[in-house]
């Protein structure tokens, strides 16, 4: 992960706990993934620079959990900078995370801001099992029922449940194929 990829990263994190007042790492990890659908199906790129797996209990951004989970002794740059930037609420609230600082809107773009605004109105206020429900959609289905070992999120898979046309299946495509040739 780039040093901008890390800050971006924390920046995202920042905003919804800024427009939510705070929430737990699970909310916020739901509210990120359904933003990425949005804009991935709408624009044809993410704002998440990670990938999501398909765990038990739906997606999840590999490194922001990771990261999330060293929140108190921070061993990568990412957790570095999360922990300079997020807390968490208390011993009675350990799930809970709470901004230190506004987000930084330099590193989100309108678009973005418009997909996570979207996706915080859509799941803020929502049960752990309504979230779990939801996520468990194609996207979802698709990695956890991968045989090769693997249980990353295709970008594909996640712009084709919100009904993205051809074009930017094929948009999408060719920008993970370039992604990947550049490394």
């Amino acid at each position: 992960m780039t040093d901008f990829d890390s800050k971006k990263l924390t920046e995202l994190v920042l905003y919804i706990l800024g427009k939510t007042g705070g929430v737990d790492f699970y909310h916020a990890f739901k509210i990120l993934y359904f933003a990425e659908m949005k804009h991935l199906a709408k624009w044809g790129c993410g704002i998440v620079p990670d990938k999501f797996c398909a765990l038990p209990y739906g997606p999840v951004p590999t490194r922001l959990y990771n990261a999330v989970k060293e929140l108190n002794k921070p061993r990568m740059e990412l957790s570095t900078d999360l922990a300079e930037a997020v807390r968490f609420a208390g011993e009675d609230a350990p799930n809970i995370l709470l901004p230190k600082r506004e987000a930084n809107l330099r590193f989100l773009s309108k678009s973005e801001i418009d997909a996570l605004d979207s996706s915080i109105e859509e799941n803020e206020s929502l049960t752990f099992g309504q979230l779990m429900r939801k996520s468990h959609d194609r996207a979802w289905d698709e990695a956890n029922r991968r045989v090769d070992g693997t249980n990353i999120i295709s970008p594909i898979s996640m712009a084709k449940v919100l009904n993205a046309d051809a074009a930017m299946l094929e948009y999408i495509k060719e920008q993970m194929q370039i992604e990947s040739a550049l490394g």
